[in-house]
């Protein structure tokens, strides 16, 4: 489109110069236009965002860039769109133009969709609560609807996703969303990326395992709430399924608070004991749903966990847990590293 508009000027330059000889009227026409080409929508430095949303057509696209001060002449505008076929190639979004751009520059920049983006981390671990409330702080969705659609069970079977939640399938990444985009579309692109982190030949130790795709999720949900370093995933993991195979229940502390809003601060006896389908000290087995939404090495060391002898682990507060094969090793462990919670008996794990 940038050849295309220089292309315009180089042609409206020669029509102006042959109206000139041809007539005055038609010549100021042309010399009005011409100048309209060349001139910036305003003489002030800056930039002037502008959305531009989705059915809007050239007259209401022009209309509103005059409004804001992009460009100098609407009606101009629009002959630019009409001479330049670009009518139809509008694109929506958000746009940040210069101040000083020239019509064809800001014509360019729609055509070619370049809209404001916005640059959005989410680390390993976030839940889609806090995915949800990110989102809306950064502008760019409101967490009513993005915790709507992730509760939807027909936006569930349009991705093909098993569970109640998107919880566990919002791959944690770095993206890059524009402020227009819907939010579906941005659930969408977290989503993909999480089939494509998912190693290729998942089915095979999932099934070796017994577990569905959901469980794998769940289980490397957990280990990502539990492991602050990469060389323990799998070692954790392994504890899980040993304590899975053996009957006994997983107790693992994340999973006891998943479910309370905004919670923060340190987990004690009393959370514990709160029924909660997501509480593994209260329930047997899996946790209902995943408590978090994994990063690959947690997904992977869900699906290869460590053949090991532990069945109990106990953080070293450095980022780094104490194994033991028996409950009385485990014992001494939690009495060496981990204090009595609300003045009762440490929990295990």
């Amino acid at each position: 489109m940038a050849g295309l508009t220089s292309v315009l000027k180089k042609g409206f330059t020669l029509f102006f110069v042959g109206s000139v000889l041809v007539g005055g009227v038609v010549g100021m026409i042309a010399f009005k236009f011409w100048l309209f080409l060349h001139a910036p929508g305003s003489s002030r430095l800056g930039i002037q965002e502008v959305t531009i949303t989705a059915g809007m057509n050239a007259a209401q696209v022009a209309k509103l860039l005059h409004a804001e001060g992009v460009i100098a002449d609407e009606e101009a505008f629009r002959l630019l769109c009409w001479f330049g076929k670009a009518g139809h190639k509008l694109k929506a979004g958000s746009y940040a133009f210069l101040r000083l751009s020239t019509p064809g520059q800001v014509l360019d920049q729609i055509v070619a969709g370049k809209a404001v983006i916005e640059r959005v981390t989410f680390p390993e671990g976030v839940t889609m609560y806090e995915v949800a409330r990110t989102l809306e702080e950064r502008g760019l969705a409101q967490a009513q609807e993005v915790l709507r659609l992730m509760t939807s069970s027909a936006f569930l079977t349009d991705n093909a996703l098993p569970g109640a939640t998107l919880e566990g399938f919002l791959f944690p990444d770095t993206y890059f969303f524009q402020r227009n985009q819907s939010e579906a579309a941005m659930l969408k692109m977290m989503i993909r990326q999480f089939w494509r982190h998912l190693p290729e030949d998942w089915e095979q130790p999932a099934a070796k395992l017994g577990l569905s795709l959901h469980e794998i999720v769940i289980m490397a949900s957990m280990v990502e709430k539990e492991a602050a370093v990469d060389v323990e995933r799998a070692l954790i993991a392994g504890v899980f399924y040993n304590r899975l195979r053996e009957k006994m229940p997983l107790q693992s502390d994340p999973t006891a608070v998943y479910d309370l809003p905004d919670f923060s601060g340190p987990i004690t006896t009393t959370h514990l004991k709160r029924q909660s389908p997501y509480n593994t000290y209260q329930n047997p087995g899996l946790p209902v749903g995943p408590i978090c939404n994994p990063g690959a090495k947690s997904l992977n060391a869900a699906l290869f966990p460590e053949n090991t002898p532990y069945r109990y682990f106990v953080s070293k507060r450095d980022g780094t847990h104490q194994f033991s094969q028996t409950l009385a090793e485990h014992s001494q462990a939690v009495s060496r590293w981990r204090p009595k919670r609300d003045g009762g008996a440490p929990a295990e794990p």
